[in-house]
């Protein structure tokens, strides 16, 4: 194995561990990237039909893509962005499925990343403030505002300074309009029922996208990009990591454990400093590998918490047509393209309407399009309307039983694969209903009318796919199915509480720091990656004052 002399080991090759590569290698500090996946070219990662539809039937008949199928990415993307589940499996409860996602190749989930970027509010940090329940962030939003502009202004976020408390202004090149319909839309919801709205902010493609250039919203389109410019930065690729083992005197890690996937062989590298960057369930998976319960050589959780206290979004969504306008009727320009800065938001948090209806916790946001689907006209039923989804997104309280442990089955090397328990608490059932009262209502404001699938589009045998789709069963998705999966890891106050200190270090190791949505007390409601990206650059800017 060639690699050169290096001083930290980036784990990961995604949106946090672009960040944290590149804000390492601007300090001089020469970097080692070790990625689970390959390294592929720009026109790998774009969408490329009719042969993607083929690959992806594959994938589901084969059962290689068989629980990532069920997220609505999976139909629009390159599904070869998807890892390959008989290869890298997880095991599950059979009444609490969880559908995880992973994006094994450099640049990991980025690639297939949505690229909205709502900032948390000062209060989604101190949570615990306004209603007395779980912990609360050791950081705040003021510590992590300047790390926020930093990656909005690196990477270029389009949106408008809105004012409002509840996902504060950020650093926006320009906005991508919004179609004639959204404009009244908003319009109405605003006048009739007086409920926030805005503009969403974001990128406005992604790697599905068939460009020369890789996309901003992508790690290797931006951060690493730049990075690898520095020359301290090298790629170790297609090389999983297990654990780390800790030196028993200093108890800080020594060593690095890891497999070549293409071969099967395993070795150890020596390491000074760890970041882990992937993704919070591959990332619980290697410190439950390297805790001293499951390992000799491995650190000491004190806390006990470790792999607890997972978390997730809960969502539902809808459909629904509204009467076109006229410019709509009349207009021969191709739909807009859907994107995190293409489309919209309903921003309540936790202020949310009809309180005296409110039996839950914490709150939830709304996002949405109008005219964005794509689908031809003559596929359309009705050429009098126009059509629009509504994606209602909540918070998820911490709970201990919602967790990540090691299963006494292994993968293809012998490493014990996650176990995930998790679902939803009657908290969460309770916000679901509050979340349908609340699109009905916006919706028929609107003068539209919730609709399936099958009554927006003529396609055969709609209706038997509608009733076998999770995201368009009418009840809330299993966890996972959003891909905002946080904690398990969480940063705290004190190494009786939590895993890791305000620093992201691990408690009794603190050359190992946990950047990725691993490290999350709570999760708030917004789309997490631009706020784990902040995370990221905050922790590595204070490595040399460690």
């Amino acid at each position: 194995m060639d690699i050169n002399p290096y001083d930290a080991i980036v784990v990961g090759s995604g949106a946090t561990g672009g960040v944290a590569t590149l804000t390492l290698a601007e300090q001089g500090i020469r970097v080692l990237v070790i990625e689970a996946g390959p390294e592929i070219k720009r026109d790998e990662a774009s969408s490329n039909e009719p042969k993607d539809t083929l690959t992806r039937l594959s994938g589901i008949v084969s059962k290689k893509h068989a629980n990532q199928s069920q997220h609505p990415g999976y139909w629009k993307n390159n599904p070869n962005l998807y890892s390959n589940e008989l290869n890298h499996p997880y095991s599950q409860p059979k009444n609490k499925p969880f559908l995880w996602t992973q994006g094994k190749q450099y640049g990991g989930r980025s690639l297939t990343w949505g690229g909205i970027t709502l900032r948390f509010s000062p209060e989604d940090f101190h949570p615990s403030k306004k209603d007395g329940y779980g912990p609360d962030w050791p950081i705040s939003y003021d510590e992590l505002s300047p790390h926020y502009d930093f990656i909005e202004k690196f990477c270029g976020i389009y949106g408008q300074k809105d004012d409002i408390e509840e996902v504060p202004n950020g650093k926006y090149i320009g906005k991508i309009p919004l179609t004639n319909n959204e404009n009244i839309f908003g319009d109405k919801v605003k006048s009739k029922l007086n409920y926030p709205f805005i503009q969403s902010r974001g990128f406005d493609r992604n790697s599905s996208v068939k460009e020369d250039k890789w996309p901003q919203s992508s790690s290797v389109g931006t951060t690493f990009k730049k990075a690898l410019k520095t020359g301290n930065v090298q790629i170790l690729s297609n090389h999983l990591v297990e654990s780390f083992e800790t030196d028993k005197k200093t108890e800080l890690a020594s060593k690095i454990n890891i497999v070549n996937l293409e071969n099967g062989i395993k070795t150890s590298l020596k390491c000074d400093l760890i970041i882990l960057c992937a993704s919070t369930i591959s990332t619980l998976r290697i410190l439950l590998n390297s805790e001293a319960k499951s390992n000799s050589c491995g650190f000491k959780d004190t806390s006990e918490k470790l792999g607890k206290y997972l978390m997730d979004h809960i969502s539902i969504c809808r459909f629904f047509s509204v009467p076109n306008t006229i410019q709509t009727k009349n207009s021969s320009t191709p739909y807009p393209e859907l994107s995190g800065a293409g489309s919209f938001f309903i921003p309540f948090g936790t202020n949310l309407p009809k309180p005296e209806s409110i039996n839950f916790l914490r709150g939830y946001g709304i996002w949405g399009a109008i005219d964005r689907l794509g689908i031809p006209k003559f596929l359309q039923k009705d050429l009098d309307s126009s059509m629009g989804f509504l994606i209602a997104h909540g918070e998820v309280l911490p709970r201990e039983e919602n967790s990540v442990s090691l299963s006494n089955k292994t993968d293809n090397w012998g490493i014990p694969i996650p176990h995930i328990e998790f679902e939803w608490s009657e908290n969460e059932l309770n916000m679901v209903r509050h979340m349908e009262s609340t699109i009905r209502d916006s919706i028929e404001a609107a003068d539209g009318k919730i609709r399936r699938m099958d009554e927006l589009m003529k396609i055969p045998f709609m209706g038997f796919f509608t009733e076998k789709s999770i995201a368009l069963s009418g009840n809330p998705p299993p966890p996972g199915y959003y891909i905002h999966e946080v904690g398990g890891a969480a940063m705290g106050f004190s190494e009786e509480n939590s895993v890791v200190n305000k620093s992201n270090q691990l408690w009794r190791c603190k050359n190992v720091l946990v950047l990725d949505g691993a490290c999350w007390p709570t999760s708030s409601w917004q789309s997490p990656t631009l706020t784990m990206m902040a995370i990221s650059r905050r922790a590595c800017l204070n490595i040399k004052k460690i």
